[in-house]
């Protein structure tokens, strides 16, 4: 056997498709592609690709964004309507979503962060009615 460096062994010596040391030519012209500063209308394309990708990026979190705050809205509403509530408690319940202040025509995150809050503050009301 040769093992002298750089000589082929006996058993890949000749045979098509054994492994050079020599990238494919595509190979080759991908990387030299790569290498090259991307032209304007190349930089263009890859920009608009990637503001789509943050687009729909960006509706996939707000969607369960969405999701995740109504499921709490629903449930919140389900152990009102199975739960005995006195008026008091009632009243302050209602007191709470009355002072709520949004301008849903505005469309801001932190009108939608106080609708949060007060779902939160409304469940752990709830809570502590249910454990006392």
């Amino acid at each position: 056997m040769n093992t002298a460096k750089g000589a082929k062994t006996p058993a890949s010596a000749g045979k098509k498709g054994a492994p050079s040391s020599q990238p494919a030519p595509a190979a080759r012209k991908i990387a030299a592609a790569l290498s090259r500063p991307p032209t304007p209308k190349r930089s263009r394309e890859i920009l608009v690709l990637e503001l789509r990708r943050l687009r729909a990026l960006f509706l996939e979190i707000a969607e369960r964004y969405v999701a995740n705050v109504e499921g709490k809205s629903a449930s919140l509403i389900k152990a009102v309507e199975e739960g005995k509530l006195s008026a008091v408690k009632g009243a302050d319940l209602l007191e709470g979503i009355r002072d709520l202040a949004v301008k849903p025509q505005k469309g801001r995150r932190k009108d939608l962060a106080r609708i949060e809050r007060t779902i939160e503050a409304l469940q752990k009301a709830l809570e502590a009615r249910d454990s006392s």
